[in-house]
């Protein structure tokens, strides 16, 4: 090539050069590889593209200084490269569409396409196998343009066979070994820069974000091929997954440069929501779940333990600014979870970076770890509603069992407690308190039950300062409210773990002689007392609770005064509940006396109107279903007749779950022959209702209530009669032989869940204690009866009425009275009753 009146070398013709020997090749290589980068640019040309870059990697890529490829060779060549294979997959797809047996000339196209993919990807595995075989360190600056360009390849690649069913409709068998050669291809291509990624290395003077940035671009994109291929090949899904965890966690990345930690959550979160058990994964077969999640764990392990000490890696885990979306925020969860299991062996430095809020800058916080595992927990309510289950414990002598994702964290949490730092259980109070004040149910029980724990596993002593702590919050709550709701049930809860001595501490503290404190007994159950005290503290509450409920009947029994005598009736409900023995028939007639006089007070438009009476309607129900089997027939009549013309009405589901109470307490008794004609119908009637009312909730409790008045009654002949319509009765059916109303596939469910993940907490969220004192159940403004204007006038005119009658009264005992008397009484008569019936107006 050298001799005078040769051809240069830069313009020998491209299938030349292809026979070119190793040597010429060497010497050649400033001079043709500028020639063939310029024509690889310029060429628009599938094939000529491909022949060139078989050239340049076959004949110059092994003289070529393999420090400068990312320069010379890849950035050059491969960003055309995959624009040629976008260019021909779309021509492919476009032209898949006219494939037939009789079209030769599309059938030829396609398969050319196909064969110069194939060609393609040859190519480029010959490229990335060249490249493993130096003996050099690879540094991955030096190659950076090669693995993003090759996965974005292969993904395509596998994409379009996964779909070519659909793609090429009915004709796939056509072209389908060029399919299955290209799959090959493109799986040997993937298994070959896995080997390449598992041997480069960091720049140690490079940039740390540009490094790591680019390496979670090659683990994103991995992840992507993962949930194209997990259906197409289990084995290869199986290793890929392997190696994302193996280069993610095993190699120096993460923990040699400082600044990766930036990065770090966001591909170990994205790894765990590619990953079963999250509602985002693919399905995998359980052997390579197994697999692929004991080759996470233990390699998680060492990392996690590293970076413990590491601030800017607290910092980026408890943000308090973490804004994450619906996929990533069961993996935070688990991800929290990990970092608490390793805290209890960490000196109480490190405990306290992870335990304590802390103000980093005028814009950057971030929350305690507690905080932050109740917060991401409650953002996972579409697996804990399904539920997900994770890796169980395992025990002695017993096999693991895969638990809820409930019982995952309450587990851990309830380890965590028993190793947290004397110093730090200010926060731990903290903590738990703002959980079980959250709108959140689940998260707030999961507070609740972590709570229990620490009242069973530390002090008797601990345990009584928390009961009383939350009996003075209880007492301060300022009405009505989710918060009142949740305190209340972790009062009872913790009630039964306190030592008798404290109890009796409590007792003496918050007295049941005092009418003030029945706001505390309501929410006890007095199962939880000694029998000594039961009977004692029994005594005193229905003393104190009959007699205020005579002093509401003896005085003016206006609305304002419904508040607190709803209270004591949910103190003697508490009592009925939950006294067993201590409730002796003394006290059960004081009580059912009072609660008969109450319900005679009650009609239907108070009760369809006013939300304080609703309440006490709601609570009054319960009561006379406990005595059901000794009250007066005509009550139960007055009861039963008044409840069907409600049901009729839009009342709050509490309520008509306390009609259902009442009516399921019926099935125990034998409905006396002189009210059965009227009590039977308005029953059948009653459960015909609420078996076909659309709520969710009511509907589920209606039929358990419905199949224990079936079971228990002696009034067979009504059952039938409830079941008004064939809806009624397949739901009635469906519940007993215990199938769903609605065939669901698994995989419909799960979309289902996602798509409502959040719908149920989301509008409590934000309600504050000044909302919840204007709780629904306070009166209407225009009825209040609290600070009327004149109500002193109204008392002195009805004195001088009740004067009136008794002069009158009297007088008729004296002597006869005159003639026009009943007449003028009459009269009187006539304008109380439009008296009456004007109050009842106003309400």
């Amino acid at each position: 090539m050298s001799q005078e009146g040769a051809v240069p070398a830069s313009a020998v013709p491209l299938e030349e050069l292809s026979s070119w020997p190793e040597e010429l090749c060497r010497r050649e290589l400033p001079s043709v590889l500028p020639r063939l980068l310029s024509l690889s640019q310029h060429s628009d040309s599938w094939i000529e593209h491909i022949q060139i870059l078989k050239i340049i990697v076959e004949m110059f890529l092994p003289h070529m200084n393999h420090l400068t490829l990312e320069q010379t060779f890849f950035s050059q060549v491969l960003p055309k490269t995959v624009k040629l294979f976008d260019d021909m997959m779309y021509e492919l797809t476009s032209q898949a569409r006219g494939l037939s047996s009789q079209n030769l000339e599309i059938q030829t196209t396609l398969r050319n396409i196909l064969q110069t993919m194939v060609q393609l990807l040859g190519a480029l595995t010959g490229c990335v196998q060249h490249i493993c075989a130096t003996q050099e360190s690879i540094i991955l600056e030096n190659i950076q343009s090669l693995p993003s360009s090759v996965l974005h390849i292969i993904k395509s690649t596998f994409v379009h066979c996964k779909n070519s069913e659909s793609v090429y409709s009915g004709c796939l068998h056509l072209v389908s070994d060029l399919l299955q050669a290209l799959f090959k291809e493109a799986y040997s291509l993937q298994k070959q820069l896995m080997e390449l990624l598992d041997m480069v290395c960091m720049d140690p003077l490079a940039d740390d974000n540009d490094d790591i940035l680019n390496m979670v671009i090659v683990i994103h994109s991995l992840l992507d091929i993962c949930s194209v291929i997990s259906s197409m090949d289990h084995a290869f899904h199986a290793n890929t997954w392997k190696f994302i965890i193996k280069i993610m966690l095993t190699t120096d990345y993460f923990r040699k440069h400082s600044n990766c930690v930036v990065f770090l959550p966001t591909p170990f979160c994205t790894t765990l929501s590619k990953f079963p058990p999250s509602l985002y994964a693919t399905r995998i077969s359980k052997a390579h779940q197994e697999e692929i999640a004991g080759a996470f764990l233990v390699t998680l392990d060492p990392l996690i333990s590293q970076l413990l000490t590491f601030q800017p890696f607290v910092q980026v885990v408890l943000d308090s600014k973490l804004d994450l979306p619906c996929e990533l925020q069961f993996p935070q969860c688990l991800l929290l979870v990990v970092v608490m299991d390793k805290l209890p062996s960490q000196p109480k430095e490190v405990q306290t970076l992870w335990c304590t809020d802390s103000q980093v800058s005028e814009t950057t916080t971030r929350i305690s770890l507690l905080k932050a595992i109740f917060y991401s927990f409650e953002q996972c309510s579409g697996e804990l509603s399904l539920p997900v289950h994770l890796q169980g414990l395992k025990s002695k002598g017993k096999a693991e069992v895969a638990v809820t994702l409930y019982q995952h964290v309450c587990v851990h949490l309830c380890t965590f407690i028993t190793s947290f730092h004397p110093s730090l259980f200010a926060e731990l109070d903290a903590a738990l308190l703002n959980a079980v004040l959250s709108a959140n149910m689940i998260t707030s029980l999961l507070a609740m039950d972590a709570w229990c724990f620490l009242a069973r596993y530390g002090t008797a002593e601990l345990c009584a300062h928390h009961v009383t702590i939350v009996a003075h919050l209880i007492k301060s709550c300022p009405g009505e409210c989710y918060q009142l709701i949740n305190l209340s049930i972790l009062l009872k809860r913790l009630f039964f773990f306190m030592a008798p001595p404290h109890q009796l501490e409590f007792i003496q503290k918050f007295s049941p002689k005092e009418a003030e404190n029945l706001p505390l007994w309501q929410h006890i159950s007095f199962q939880a007392l000694p029998p000594e005290l039961r009977e004692q503290t029994v005594h005193e509450v229905t003393t104190v609770g009959t007699a205020e409920c005579r002093k509401w009947l003896s005085r003016s029994r206006t609305l304002g005064e419904l508040e607190s005598l709803n209270t004591v009736l949910s103190a003697l409900l508490a009592i009925c509940n939950s006294a067993g023995e201590a409730l002796d028939t003394g006290k059960q007639t004081a009580i059912m006396e009072v609660v008969s006089q109450l319900w005679a007070f009650l009609n239907i438009k108070q009760v369809a109107d006013q939300p304080y009476v609703q309440q006490t309607f709601s609570l009054l129900l319960p009561l006379l279903g406990f005595f059901i089997q000794t009250l007066d027939p005509k009550l139960i009549l007055q009861a039963v007749t008044l409840q069907t013309s409600l049901l009729k009405l839009e009342l709050p589901d509490y309520v008509r779950l306390a009609m259902l109470d009442f009516v399921s307490s019926l099935g125990k008794l034998f409905i006396p022959e002189a009210i059965q004609d009227r009590i039977l119908p308005n029953l059948s009637c009653m459960f015909a209702l609420l078996l076909a009312d659309r709520s969710w909730l009511l509907e589920q409790h209606t039929l358990e209530a419905f199949t224990q008045f079936a079971e228990g009654t002696n009034h067979e002949e009504i059952v039938p009669q409830c079941l008004s319509s064939e809806e009624t009765k397949n739901k009635v059916v469906s519940f007993l032989e215990k199938t769903g109303f609605v065939d669901e596939t698994e995989a419909a469910k799960v979309e289902r869940v996602k798509q409502e993940k959040g719908i149920f907490w989301e509008p409590f969220a934000n309600v504050t204690v000044e909302e919840a004192k204007r709780s629904s159940l306070q009166p209407y403004a225009k009825r209040a009866r609290q600070e009327f204007p004149w109500e002193e006038e109204y008392r002195s005119a009805l004195h001088t009425i009740a004067g009136a009658l008794e002069a009158t009264e009297s007088l008729l005992q004296k002597g006869p009275a005159p003639a026009w008397l009943l007449m003028e009484m009459e009269a009187l008569q006539e304008r109380m009753d439009k008296l009456k019936r004007y109050i009842h107006t106003l309400g």
